[in-house]
């Protein structure tokens, strides 16, 4: 696995098309081959060298086949740097920058950064531990007739956060996790738990009716927020993540916000270890199914 934060690093090991898919048989092959269609376990060499052939089946397939970079127009070094700046810069990159720093367009740059966000979606396998707060929020314009939980044309979203100690024996952040859903009743938020919040932990919210059901489920303590005074933490977390959109994105469209609620936490939760981020994002990229421009549009039309 590639190591490394900064650019040098980068371009020292990825210097050709070549270097980039050797990467992707080492992640693709490395421990085995097994062909998807007959699942058989040998393999001829394909019609060039980075293809591999089913001995039983005949079915040759590329080291980018089955993955994110299936048919990538902008070119296998451009896409995997792309992947890699958006992997370790703290506040990612927009896809008008995307486009102006790798000279390509801005819908190109757009599309591919949405395929690298449902990368970066959470597994779902490490929920929430210990001391843990949720809270809600609403993302888009101001509403002169929609205050408070009333959404709108906007888009809700409950987030939650694990508190630790740090070195210096202070509250901290840990890990974080958002969701978009389509209001604030019990019936949206406990999906929200039940993916990210272990029912081990215990959990500490504002008075909102909507927690009062899930309490059979959890250990859900509520407090008034005062304006969130009683949740520094999280409340400083909701407004970098707003600051975050509109600052780097300068907008957000409502009906693609889960795919940057899900980059935003990719870097958030690997922090610590960011040199290894695009590694792990590589791992992610080859494993998940190809996803062309039709069945993104198709996911936007069913939000």
């Amino acid at each position: 696995m590639f190591e490394g934060i900064t650019i040098q690093e980068f371009r020292e090991r990825f210097q050709t098309e070549d270097d980039c898919l050797n990467y992707l048989m080492e992640i693709k092959w490395g421990e085995g081959y097994n062909c998807p269609k007959c699942d058989y376990g040998e393999y001829f060499k394909g019609k060039k060298w980075y293809y591999r052939r089913c001995k039983e089946c005949g079915y040759d397939e590329s080291a980018t086949a089955g993955t994110l970079f299936h048919k990538c127009k902008l070119g296998l070094l451009k896409a995997f740097e792309i992947t890699f700046r958006l992997s370790v810069r703290k506040k990612g990159m927009s896809s008008c920058e995307l486009a102006r720093e790798f000279d390509c367009q801005q819908r190109s740059a757009w599309l591919f950064k949405t395929k690298l966000q449902k990368a970066m979606k959470s597994s779902g396998k490490y929920p929430l531990k210990a001391n843990v707060e949720v809270d809600e929020f609403v993302v888009g314009g101001f509403e002169e007739e929609n205050r408070g939980r009333k959404k709108g044309k906007k888009r809700a979203v409950v987030v939650g956060i694990e508190k630790v100690r740090n070195k210096k024996g202070k509250e901290a952040l840990g890990r974080a996790y958002a969701k978009v859903i389509d209001n604030f009743s019990s019936e949206n938020l406990e999906p929200f738990f039940a993916e990210h919040v272990s029912k081990d932990s215990s959990v500490k919210t504002d008075k909102w009716t909507g927690y009062f059901p899930l309490k059979k489920d959890w250990n859900i303590r509520q407090k008034y927020s005062n304006k969130g005074s009683s949740f520094p933490l999280l409340h400083t977390h909701i407004m970098n993540i707003k600051n975050w959109l509109r600052g780097i994105h300068h907008k957000c469209s409502v009906d693609y916000l889960q795919g940057y609620l899900d980059e935003y936490h990719y870097r958030f939760n690997r922090r610590t270890f960011l040199s290894i981020a695009f590694g792990k994002l590589m791992e992610r990229v080859v494993m998940h199914e190809p996803s062309p421009y039709y069945l993104i549009r198709l996911s936007k039309l069913n939000t």
